[in-house]
């Protein structure tokens, strides 16, 4: 009979000893695998002439996943309507040029770590982006064609820069599935840009594995 409570006892224990193993099979996110997937959200940003303000934006990305990190590449789209900025214009009578735009557009390139592999997967990253406005018309009034076009150039480039990105998320599996959550801090433009200050996204979304990021990485962690 002890016999027997011993060996029961060794089992147990090495039943105990196998259960973070196995709850993490199970309940664990691939690695080496290759996702696509689709997100939607809000996007808060500030103009020359505007405050704060929030829009809602669309938007699709990949992620490429190794053991604990992952490569992000995400776009998005920020769904605004006759937006105003200006940027300095010495031919304009107080020395500001209004500018109207549709849209902001982001390109997003993140190297993310995952620092825990459970039932829910937190992660957080640091990368860059180029943002910009979309389909600027610089008010006038214009002495000439010329510089009607050259207006246009200045304010397709003032609409444009590049950014620092902090991004922190945290995903669940749902099926075929990964749900995710997370938010983005994009880095303040320069002074004289027709956008101000930094950028704020809110997004949630799904992803689906469609492949592995290396030939022999099939497993889960």
């Amino acid at each position: 009979m002890r016999t027997i409570a011993r060996t029961a006892t060794v089992l147990g224990l090495v039943c105990l000893a196998q259960a973070p193993s196995l709850f993490a099979q199970s309940t664990g996110f691939d690695k080496f695998a290759w996702y696509l997937g689709a997100q939607g959200g809000m996007t808060l940003f500030e103009t020359q002439t505007q405050t704060l303000g929030a829009f809602p934006s669309v938007g699709g990305h990949t992620l490429i996943t190794a053991k604990r990190t992952g490569l992000l590449i995400s776009v998005d789209e920020v769904i605004a309507t006759n937006e105003t900025s200006s940027y300095s214009d010495p031919a304009v009578v107080g020395g500001r040029r209004t500018v109207v735009f549709n849209d902001l557009r982001k390109f997003s390139f993140t190297l993310l770590a995952f620092p825990f592999n459970g039932s829910i997967q937190p992660y957080v990253g640091v990368g860059f982006g180029v943002m910009q406005t979309v389909k600027e018309y610089p008010n006038g009034p214009f002495n000439s064609p010329a510089e009607a076009d050259q207006a246009e150039e200045t304010a397709d480039k003032l609409g444009t820069h590049t950014y620092p990105n902090f991004t922190a998320g945290a995903q669940v599996r749902l099926g075929k599935f990964l749900v995710f959550g997370q938010y983005e801090l994009a880095g303040s433009p320069p002074s004289d840009n027709l956008l101000v200050n930094a950028t704020h996204t809110f997004n949630a979304g799904l992803r689906i594995r469609i492949g592995g990021s290396r030939e022999t990485g099939t497993g889960k962690e």
